[in-house]
């Protein structure tokens, strides 16, 4: 962050603005910052791992110096370019099960002890949850939830 306001001080804000690896660092120290308070006010996370996971982001300004890198990140990107369809195809997939577990599950997860945080009840919350099962992030937690 420190970094950040004396490039700012020393080039003004327009100059530093003005080149994409400086907006792109502001941005992810902007993230950072919003990840720090919000994790401290809530005393939650929420899954901001994503936020903390923009940090390392930061490891593409090296593509700047380093010629080989740069032509992977490129080859990469233009890969995906060729793939928007497959992710539009499984976004519409994790849609469709999120709304399916709503009709299904909707409401079955509520017990005596509270909610808990992976549920059918909402579209948002279902949406997460569906993506929680498709990563396999801690899957078997609603497996046993849906059991009780």
């Amino acid at each position: 962050m420190m970094e950040m306001f004396i490039k700012m001080y020393a080039l003004g804000p327009r100059i530093y603005f003005e080149s994409s690896f400086n907006r792109f660092d502001c941005v992810v120290i902007c993230g950072s910052i919003f990840e720090v308070i919000w994790t401290e006010v809530k005393q939650a996370s929420f899954g901001l791992s994503v936020l903390r996971a923009l940090r390392l982001l930061r490891i593409f300004k090296v593509t700047k110096y380093w010629a080989s890198l740069r032509n992977l990140v490129i080859s990469l990107l233009n890969s995906m370019r060729s793939i928007i369809s497959l992710l539009f195809l499984l976004f519409l997939f994790i849609l469709i099960f999120a709304l399916l577990g709503m009709q299904l599950f909707g409401g079955q997860f509520n017990f005596d002890e509270g909610t808990p945080p992976t549920n059918f009840n909402t579209f948002p919350i279902a949406l997460l949850t569906v993506f929680q099962i498709l990563t396999g992030e801690d899957w078997n937690e609603v497996w046993y939830q849906g059991i009780r």
